[in-house]
């Protein structure tokens, strides 16, 4: 979808570069002092947004699908250095995430995408404080994940985040079984 991301078309903020900075930001100036220690966690704050989209969020979905690369990568990285690396998915969490749509005008480059522009917006203002997701209970079920014998590297918070994911890596599997002939044949040829 071309045109203004939603996040720039209600907020005006620059989401991609805010949020992969961030995390390198924190991350150069907390890593030293764990590989000196030879231990500790990063816990990098993604989304079911980084694992599957809906219209209206593309660039919000970007930010959080590179979060996603940047964890897994920098898990692999940093556990010679007993680090250990947590991607943490919410779903819809009861914060104040969606309280500030309300106020704030809803700016489009492109005429075509404001019904779905105007559309996402009403939608975020009448779930926020009904989101399902518990911010406490979150937390906790991250802390028990950081604590269970074999940590995850990854953990989806909330029922409807969960179904969310489940049902997008379903999706992704079937098609790439549909399909596997086709990748497959992109190879060269094996010699016998």
């Amino acid at each position: 979808m071309t045109g203004t991301p939603l996040c720039a078309a209600v907020r005006g903020c620059p989401v991609v570069g805010l949020g992969v900075t961030t995390v390198g930001r924190v991350r150069s100036f907390h890593e030293p002092g764990m590989r000196e220690r030879g231990s500790g966690w990063i816990i990098n704050m993604s989304s079911v947004a980084g694992l599957r989209s809906v219209p209206g969020f593309g660039y919000y979905r970007a930010a959080k699908f590179a979060i996603e690369g940047l964890t897994d990568a920098l898990r692999h990285e940093v556990a010679p250095f007993g680090i250990k690396v947590l991607a943490v998915e919410p779903g819809a969490f009861r914060t104040h995430a969606y309280a500030s749509f309300a106020d704030e005008a809803v700016s489009e480059t492109v005429d075509a995408y404001l019904p779905l522009i105007q559309s996402v917006r009403s939608s975020m203002i009448e779930q926020s404080g009904k989101q399902p997701g518990d911010p406490h209970r979150g937390v906790r079920a991250v802390v028990d994940a950081m604590n269970s014998a074999t940590p995850p590297r990854r953990i989806v918070l909330g029922a409807d985040g969960y179904a969310a994911v489940q049902g997008q890596l379903t999706d992704m599997a079937a098609e790439l079984r549909a399909f596997e002939a086709a990748s497959r044949s992109a190879d060269f040829p094996r010699r016998s």
